[in-house]
């Protein structure tokens, strides 16, 4: 864990240019010249920690500058910092202090996700959400995924297994009425059975331990296909799963037939899906 602390680190310190910021000068800029950033991977903000950080703004300023680039004259995107942003706004303040930089879209969006996981901003779909679109975005694999963002390869598969859920599910683990423990969990049922699982964790509080125990129970008396599936069927079905992006399950009717099949949740996935299929 020291080790990955100490690689974000790094990772953040070299996207947002820290061991250069002695160097540059801090600029008040107008708060109504500042655009939302279009690779903000946060779509929601804790009401009361917003107001919180607004009664401190009032008391004693914004205290760090936020990042923002040059998009043209007089012109600026925010890359770091939409929470001191909005606080700042809702302070009633006109300007804020600014630290300008050049970044390419993808840099943006690297610096903007190792910002809020840094600080664990991010909820598990928001993460995952903003890790599967730098993968799609600029055609990045897990591999280069993981290098930019300083996490494990592995971190980043189980990351983006995540957005095979049904929408439910991941709003249920969006708003912290499951775990995201419970997400890994049920990333490997039908979209049925994971809601299933989703709505009775909710309802009576189970751990991630006590949900795995009810799956083996369940499991050991239950003869549905997807539990009689072999290891060696459920590994290909994983790495088939990690490399594609997208959760892929095998169905066997016998030994020379069957069906592979592909989850997708959004209209944006299947397209994504397609355009892999046709790129193969």
């Amino acid at each position: 864990m020291a080790d990955d602390k100490k690689t974000l680190n790094k990772g953040l310190d070299a996207l947002l240019g820290q061991s250069n910021q002695a160097q540059r000068s801090v600029k008040e800029i107008g708060i109504e010249k500042i655009k939302a950033g279009r690779f903000q991977p946060r779509a929601t903000f804790n009401k009361e920690k917003l107001e919180e950080l607004t009664s401190s703004i009032k008391n004693q300023g914004v205290l760090s500058p936020i990042l923002v680039r040059e998009l043209g004259l007089n012109d600026y995107e925010i890359i770091a910092g939409e929470r001191r942003l909005r606080a700042s706004k809702m302070a009633g303040l006109k300007t804020i202090p600014c630290l300008i930089d050049q970044k390419q879209d993808q840099d943006v969006l690297i610096s903007a996700l190792i910002e809020n996981l840094q600080r664990e901003d991010l909820n598990p779909v928001e993460e995952a959400r903003g890790l599967d679109r730098l993968k799609r975005e600029f055609g990045l694999t897990q591999d280069e995924v993981a290098t930019s963002t300083g996490k494990a390869r592995s971190t980043i598969a189980n990351s983006l297994r995540i957005l095979s859920l049904p929408n439910l599910v991941l709003d249920m683990l969006s708003n912290r009425s499951i775990e995201k423990g419970h997400a890994k969990l049920l990333a490997s049922m039908s979209p049925k059975d994971a809601e299933s699982y989703a709505k009775q964790i909710a309802k009576d509080g189970l751990s991630v331990k006590e949900l795995s125990s009810n799956i083996s129970n369940k499991s050991s008396t239950k003869t549905s296909k997807v539990k009689i599936k072999d290891s060696d069927l459920l590994n290909i079905e994983k790495e088939m799963s990690e490399n594609f992006g997208h959760k892929i399950e095998i169905e066997t009717k016998n030994k020379n037939s069957g069906k592979v099949s592909i989850t997708y949740n959004t209209l944006d996935e299947l397209d994504n899906i397609i355009s892999k299929m046709k790129n193969k």
